[in-house]
């Protein structure tokens, strides 16, 4: 019996841990999601803006990882919002490597309004 009652309890405790290191994981990549579209605003070269995407990018992409869930069976899932946030980070980009920052900046402009749509559905506070 406290065999079995010890194996629930460290079986919960893993699964708290667990659950709050994706909390923190998930946080951390907004943050970096945050941080680098405002440097990308920012940046006044390519080299920087592209850092800033690249940055974006990564925090995606491990973001990606947590699977978010809402009660509003209309939203867009969370890989899917996560897909396109990517799709426009890399068209972004496409215009950088053409030498087009300008281009680029009204194009990145649509990071937050996915950013936004994201937010509505799945931050809630």
């Amino acid at each position: 019996m406290i065999k079995k009652t010890l194996a629930t309890l460290l079986f919960s405790s893993a699964l708290l841990v667990s659950s709050l290191s994706f909390a923190e994981t998930l946080e951390h990549n907004m943050e970096a999601l945050a941080k680098n579209y405002k440097a990308f605003n920012k940046a006044e070269n390519t080299k920087d803006a592209q850092k800033a995407l690249d940055g974006m990018k990564t925090a995606a992409l491990d973001a990606k990882k947590v699977k978010l869930k809402t009660a509003d069976r209309k939203a867009p899932t969370s890989d899917a919002l996560y897909d396109q946030l990517i799709g426009q980070i890399d068209k972004t980009s496409t215009l950088l490597k053409a030498g087009q920052l300008a281009q680029a900046k009204v194009e990145g402009q649509k990071l937050k309004t996915i950013r936004d749509a994201g937010h509505s559905v799945y931050h809630h506070h």
